[in-house]
């Protein structure tokens, strides 16, 4: 799962928003670069347990499974090469879901209150460079003040994301061509996660 659907399976656990903010922190702290040393608090430290017990079930789970096993085989049928169209299907599965979720305020407060949190603890990790706390505190602001989770009811918006998170690996970087097939089938993509979000998203963690 991508970190806005992590805040919304962690609030219905525990809505403390050190929790909903440990919960997120794992991508949170990708999306930067950083690899933080110990938490600071014990809901946080929860909550980032929480979120690899969540983000197994979401990747074992038979829903997850089959709807990536179709979006893989529908992209390879329309252009793209195996390993792209996996990456492909996997980055934008969680990013359309993110996209679903957001129709409910329960998560969106929690999302808030949890960036929030981030702000008003001065060290929620131990950082090893004073950097690292400038470079969380400026991710943090960003999502803060933007459109996220809303973009992600945008086709188009989580395309340029899937290709965006892709061509950090060159294997797995999308052609031109490629990335004109995923524009044009996200949207069909967009229509089965949000038919089948019931069944994706843990339940009971």
């Amino acid at each position: 799962m991508n970190f806005f659907g992590h805040a919304a399976v962690a609030r219905s656990v525990d809505d403390d928003p050190a929790f909903v903010l440990g919960a997120m922190a794992p991508d949170l702290l990708g999306m930067c670069g950083l690899v933080a040393g110990a938490v600071t608090s014990p809901r946080l430290a929860a909550g980032q347990a929480h979120h690899l017990t969540v983000d197994a079930a979401f990747h074992g789970s038979a829903a997850f499974v089959a709807l990536q096993c179709w979006a893989v085989g529908a992209l390879v049928t329309a252009g793209l090469r195996r390993g792209p169209a996996r990456g492909a299907a996997h980055v934008a599965v969680e990013l359309l879901l993110d996209g679903v979720l957001a129709a409910d305020p329960r998560a969106r407060d929690a999302y808030q209150r949890g960036l929030a949190s981030a702000e008003r603890t001065p060290e929620p990790f131990v950082w090893t460079e004073a950097r690292e706390r400038v470079r969380w505190l400026a991710l943090v602001g960003r999502l803060r003040a933007g459109a996220i989770p809303d973009s992600y009811r945008d086709p188009a918006f989580v395309t340029d994301r899937v290709a965006g998170a892709l061509n950090h690996r060159p294997r797995l970087a999308l052609t031109s061509a490629e990335s004109a097939v995923l524009h044009g089938w996200m949207p069909a993509l967009q229509k089965r996660v949000a038919a089948e979000a019931g069944d994706l998203v843990p339940r009971g963690f």
